[in-house]
């Protein structure tokens, strides 16, 4: 099947943007000539999620999309599409850092408040916008939790950054998205630990006075532009690429990986709250 040009008619922003992309495989679905059931076998879902996926009331996972891709031989216009929703829905101030977070050899994390995007399941992921974002409709909140589970590709691609994550241990104790959710939020973690690309240390409450109360930061390092820092509120967030000021987030860092648990021990410490009630 020639692929249509789905761009030159409409800007993918706004809160129907899942419903246009829904329109789309429905479109290329038609045009095989398969049924909802058809395309369902074909790419191992079952029908009613490809029903939600068409009207927009579930966001496709990648693998959906390159599956339907293939089944439909559209050229890859559907991941072309999806790409481009996934970017505008970016808040402004924050697509520089998906930027540099893609580019980055290695990113070093300090968490105050919750798991970091990189490593949320979507549940958690729902539950963190759902409960910030109140008067957000469904279909915008799962456009959200579809671009943040797409930055995760970073760390399965060919050449993924080092990531070194520092969690206070409150964010582990606080249940967003209730026990179940924050028990498989847990098992995320411990098999991410796995990874010789990644690195997770505890904070315990036992540390008191740390270096890190005035907030959470990140450290990017990039191959061709040094290290950048970035901080956030609940208002926006900040790139900071002035040496004094990144040296500062590097020296609260290194002293906070000093005060957390090793790396083995903390895996322990978060292995042991998956079963706690």
């Amino acid at each position: 099947m020639a692929p249509r040009n789905p761009f030159t008619s409409i800007t993918v922003t706004g809160g129907a943007a899942l419903a246009y992309w829904g329109d789309e495989l429905r479109y290329y679905r038609e045009q095989a000539g398969l049924t909802q059931e058809h395309l369902a076998r074909r790419v191992f879902v079952s029908s009613s999620l490809v029903a939600m996926i068409e009207t927009g009331r579930r966001a496709p996972k990648p693998d959906f999309i390159n599956a339907a891709d293939t089944a439909l031989n559209t050229g890859g216009a559907l991941d072309r599409l999806w790409k481009r929703i996934i970017k505008s829905s970016y808040l402004e101030w924050f697509r520089l850092f998906v930027e540099v977070e893609a580019e980055a050899d290695s990113i070093l994390k300090y968490e105050q408040q919750s798991v970091p995007g990189l490593l949320q399941n979507e549940d958690y992921a729902r539950a963190q916008f759902r409960n910030g974002r109140v008067r957000d409709s469904d279909e915008t909140i799962e456009r959200q939790v579809a671009a943040r589970m797409s930055r995760q590709e970073i760390l399965t691609r060919d050449n993924p950054p080092f990531l070194w994550v520092i969690l206070e241990e409150a964010v582990l104790r606080r249940r967003v998205g209730g026990v179940e959710v924050m028990r498989e939020q847990c098992t995320r973690l411990v098999r991410a630990a796995e990874s010789p690309d990644i690195i997770i240390q505890m904070l315990p409450f036992s540390i008191g006075a740390h270096a890190g109360m005035s907030g959470s930061m990140t450290l990017f390092s990039l191959p061709d532009h040094g290290d950048l820092a970035y901080s956030e509120n609940f208002a926006g967030g900040q790139i900071i690429g002035r040496p004094d000021e990144v040296e500062e987030c590097r020296l609260r860092l290194d002293l906070l990986r000093a005060n957390a648990l090793p790396p083995d021990e903390s895996v322990r410490m978060i292995a042991g709250m998956i079963g706690e009630p």
